[in-house]
């Protein structure tokens, strides 16, 4: 029998080919599935390193965004310091909420209630800088919240938030590699 994936120079299978003689070392492998094995550990490998922290987090306290309730952005249309009996780790930080329904909907979604760069100021970054955003100077923007450093910088990234939303994706990118990862609980 051959091999039919055609990526490489046909491959002799035995009659016998089993999971028995895959163990023993006798019969062939068909190349493309070996490849395709290697390429998906390498991507996963690769994915944990690149990817970056979820959430800054004060590295005295370990609270995420400052302790406040990053639901209460999408629920009340504010920052909301969060509760210290309503807590849940992720992202390498503690994150604080108001009641234990935000909590619960942060742990069913925590990517969409997050804010935006782990929270690093959004007109920083396009401009390829990594400044920490400040919880009270925020905007909610296509479904996510932006953080700012500063009312200056919000305002600027105002004038052309798709552009500088794009840019700031592009210098995420590279620049979160070089943040302290916050992928470890």
């Amino acid at each position: 029998m051959m091999c039919r994936c055609r990526c490489l120079p046909p491959i002799r299978i035995s009659p016998d080919w089993s999971a028995r003689s895959i163990r023993s070392g006798r019969g062939a492998r068909c190349p493309a599935v070996l490849i395709f094995v290697v390429a998906i550990v390498s991507v996963l490998a690769c994915r944990s390193v690149e990817a970056g922290p979820r959430a800054w987090h004060d590295p005295a306290t370990g609270l995420a965004i400052g302790g406040y309730d990053p639901v209460a952005y999408f629920t009340q249309g504010k920052p909301v310091s969060g509760h210290d009996d309503i807590e849940l780790k992720w992202g390498g930080g503690v994150w604080r909420f108001v009641n234990q329904g935000n909590r619960a909907a942060f742990r069913k979604h925590p990517e969409f209630y997050a804010p935006r760069f782990a929270g690093y100021d959004a007109y920083a970054l396009s401009n390829g800088r990594t400044t920490r955003g400040h919880p009270h100077l925020w905007v909610r923007y296509k479904d996510g919240i932006f953080l700012f450093y500063s009312s200056v910088n919000r305002r600027l990234w105002k004038k052309n938030r798709e552009q500088a939303t794009a840019a700031a994706q592009q210098a995420w990118e590279i620049l979160s590699k070089d943040l302290p990862s916050t992928f470890a609980e």
